[in-house]
């Protein structure tokens, strides 16, 4: 797995995670206010806190207490009250429904199956009760039910604001990825989607970004177009002057008695080598550029033949090819051209710097962890201890301090190794080879990540 599908997955992890907690948060809120409403109504019914319910039944028990001890007069007021509220309610003169209950705190109820009854009290005793039929005690469970019908419908009105929010934001992350993973053409085209999908404050992060992209994308462009131009430009008259070099060398070969030519031999030598050398800066800048941008024409590849066939083309010294036995079948996905040349690199870095040419360079493949390990292991004199952790950093040299009598190039190569390999999702790295606490030599060390078995 890549560094930008790992990044990819991360960032939708993120993502989903944000539209389950601002669904929490949202039916948080509503229980909250739910509950809130409920004590707030609870507590500004009256100053003493008392419900309207219980004050209208102590009302009523008040006013049948004053004229209990006129039967006449009770029967007309309970008439009243059943004709203008249309309750079933009834004076219930016999105590033994009550039964030996403790007599209730004025304007409270007694529930017996589906009758209400509101105790009459007079001079602290129970005379009697209000009664009133087919009121059952409130169950808590209602309650709860009716809270939940409330929360599962306003969940689903929050879940639908959520996604909302949270899709359009994926899907900016998506297009982020993917244009930081090299697709320039990448855009969030968030004026193209539905209105009521999109919140206006998202839709302004999308449109920026889209700007932002065009102009990245332009500049990339154009870098990528001015280094094509500059290599074309460069590369036509380098390859004149190593013509006209040639052609002076073979007069000069003409002429062994002049007492210049060999003093001119030399020269046209030395020339010859400093174009050899702009060149191949030229070609890593090139291939820098690329890798830079993770343009990568990769394809499913067996790792030892496209390895095999690619020491072949080496023409500057011996090199010896190990393979360890799991990694005869691995595949990967490769770009031949830029890892190609990042091998090649690592080849023409070990001879650079102090690796007999008459000695292989040994190369070993093994695979660890899912991992392709292509290791290149040389017998020069090391990388200096104080540019090895930055050995893979651009123009750092160790020519002045302890690899070679003469500087090789600019620092560009085992920089170039690092940005290829990693456009391919892999990693880099540089040790000192010892042997008697003493430095033997060199290992480059690149990893690819291996293809699944088919």
């Amino acid at each position: 797995m890549t560094p930008h599908s790992r990044a990819r997955q991360r960032a939708f992890r993120h993502l989903r995670n944000l539209q389950a907690r601002l669904l929490l948060w949202f039916l948080g809120a509503i229980v909250l206010a739910i509950v809130a409403s409920a004590v707030t109504t609870a507590l500004t019914n009256t100053e003493s806190g008392e419900t309207s319910a219980r004050i209208i039944s102590r009302h009523m028990q008040r006013r049948l207490a004053r004229i209990w001890d006129d039967p006449q007069a009770a029967d007309a007021y309970v008439t009243e009250l059943r004709e203008t509220t249309g309750l079933d309610l009834y004076i219930e003169r016999n105590l033994a429904v009550l039964g030996d209950r403790v007599p209730p705190a004025p304007g409270a109820m007694i529930f017996e199956k589906d009758v209400a009854y509101f105790p009459v009290v007079r001079s602290g005793e129970v005379v009697g009760a209000l009664a009133l039929r087919n009121s059952p005690r409130p169950q808590l469970w209602r309650a709860f039910v009716a809270l939940g019908v409330a929360v599962l419908v306003l969940g689903a009105a929050a879940r639908r604001v959520s996604k909302r929010l949270a899709r359009p934001l994926e899907h900016l992350a998506q297009t982020a990825t993917r244009f930081g993973g090299g697709n320039l053409a990448a855009r969030t085209g968030i004026d193209m989607m539905p209105r009521r999908w999109v919140a206006e404050e998202v839709r302004d992060v999308g449109r920026a970004f889209d700007g932002m992209a065009d102009r990245i994308a332009r500049v990339v462009v154009e870098q990528r177009e001015l280094l094509a131009a500059i290599s074309h430009e460069l590369r036509s008259p380098l390859g004149r002057a190593r013509i006209a070099i040639e052609i002076a060398r073979e007069q000069t070969e003409a002429e062994p008695r002049a007492v210049t030519a060999p003093r001119a031999l030399l020269a046209l030598d030395d020339v010859d080598r400093e174009l050899v050398e702009v060149d191949a800066i030229l070609g890593d800048l090139l291939a820098s550029a690329r890798a830079g941008l993770a343009d990568l024409r990769g394809e499913r590849q067996s790792v030892v033949p496209w390895l095999r066939a690619r020491v072949a083309q080496e023409t500057s010294g011996p090199i010896e090819l190990t393979v360890m036995p799991q990694a005869e079948d691995v595949t990967a996905e490769i770009d031949s051209a830029l890892l190609g040349r990042a091998v090649h690199n690592l080849f023409t870095n070990a001879w650079a710097h102090g690796h007999p040419r008459e000695l292989p360079i040994e190369v070993e493949v093994s695979l660890h962890g899912g991992r392709v390990k292509i290791a290149v292991r040389d017998q020069g004199p090391g990388f200096p201890v104080s540019i090895l952790a930055r050995a893979f950093d651009a123009f750092v040299t160790g020519d002045d301090i302890a690899r070679s009598p003469r500087a090789h190039g600019m620092g560009l190569g085992l920089a170039l190794v690092r940005r290829i390999v990693e456009a391919h999702g892999g990693a880099a790295s540089a040790a000192n080879l010892t042997k008697d606490d003493a430095v033997v030599g060199a290992e480059v060390t690149i990893e690819l990540p291996a293809c699944a078995a088919e």
